[in-house]
């Protein structure tokens, strides 16, 4: 086998640079070619761009869902906590409370309800009415008593063997005779 000699298996650098200088006219497929290289990319930019308006409108919506439950949830915490101190207030019923006005509620940063004693004693003022009045001796708001009730009379155990002849007829004649 000849040797070849290393011009021939490589071109030299200034070889390739010299044929890149060269003008030459652009072939029917390079333009095709370029053609279809320009519609891929107008295609991938048209997808890139319907990509992210769906991940901004999904991220939209799902801030939109967050802030709505959020809105809920902290709606559902501050009706609780009015229905609770309306409760120990001794509210009659606790339908009155649709007739309170409650933007004066909010949540501060611990989650703590604010405002919902003014509410209670607005309420009280102006609809008296739904609040029971305090008696004496009983919790307001609860079924709780203050005092103890007295404690039922211990039940006396009669052994009629130890009992008397009379007085065994005497227990006799008043446990027949009790009505029934």
């Amino acid at each position: 086998m000849a040797e070849q000699s290393p011009d021939m298996l490589e071109p030299t650098d200034e070889a390739v640079v010299e044929a890149s200088e060269l003008p030459r006219e652009i072939t029917e497929y390079e333009k095709k070619l370029r053609r279809e290289v320009a519609r891929y990319r107008e295609q991938a930019r048209i997808a890139v761009g319907e990509r992210e308006s769906a991940c901004a409108a999904a991220i939209r919506d799902r801030d939109q869902t967050v802030a709505t439950a959020r809105a809920d949830a902290d709606g559902r915490v501050m009706h609780a906590e009015l229905r609770t101190h309306a409760i120990r207030s001794g509210i009659v019923d606790l339908d009155g409370l649709r007739l309170a006005d409650t933007a004066g509620l909010s949540l501060n940063e611990a989650g703590e309800v604010q405002g919902v004693e003014a509410v209670i004693t607005a309420l009280r003022q102006q609809k008296p009415y739904l609040f029971a009045v305090d008696r004496g001796g009983v919790a307001a708001g609860t079924t709780a008593q203050l005092q103890r009730p007295p404690s039922p009379a211990q039940p006396s155990i009669l052994d009629a063997r130890s009992l008397s002849r009379d007085a065994w007829q005497a227990e006799r004649d008043r446990l027949l005779s009790a009505p029934r």
